[in-house]
């Protein structure tokens, strides 16, 4: 059986105990976090971030500025990257389920 260098760096970090106590260890993961993005339990408790959480960040700050403004060329500029940001975030997406 071919085993990769993750899987024997994996398998060796647990045999040395690496990978005991670590934050989050026994806790459930939220279903929700899956959806959305599929690192995003990995990365809740240690504040890095992945390309689609990254993206994400971005998307809701677009939000929030959309919500507070009132200028129409503003509104039409911020929907506008909005729009270019979910598209690149399903690319990442779609990009992550080939080959990942």
């Amino acid at each position: 059986m071919f085993e990769s260098l993750v899987d024997i760096a994996f398998r060796r970090a647990q045999e040395e105990g690496a990978l005991d106590n670590l934050p989050g260890a026994g806790k459930p993961i939220t279903p929700a976090s899956l959806d959305a993005d599929p690192f995003a339990h990995a990365f809740a408790e240690s504040g890095a971030m992945t390309p689609f959480g990254a993206v994400q960040r971005r998307i809701e700050e677009a939000r929030t500025r959309l919500a507070r403004t009132t200028e129409p060329e503003q509104l039409r500029a911020i929907q506008a990257e909005i729009a270019a940001l979910e598209t690149r975030k399903a690319i990442e997406m779609e990009t992550w389920k080939r080959y990942g």
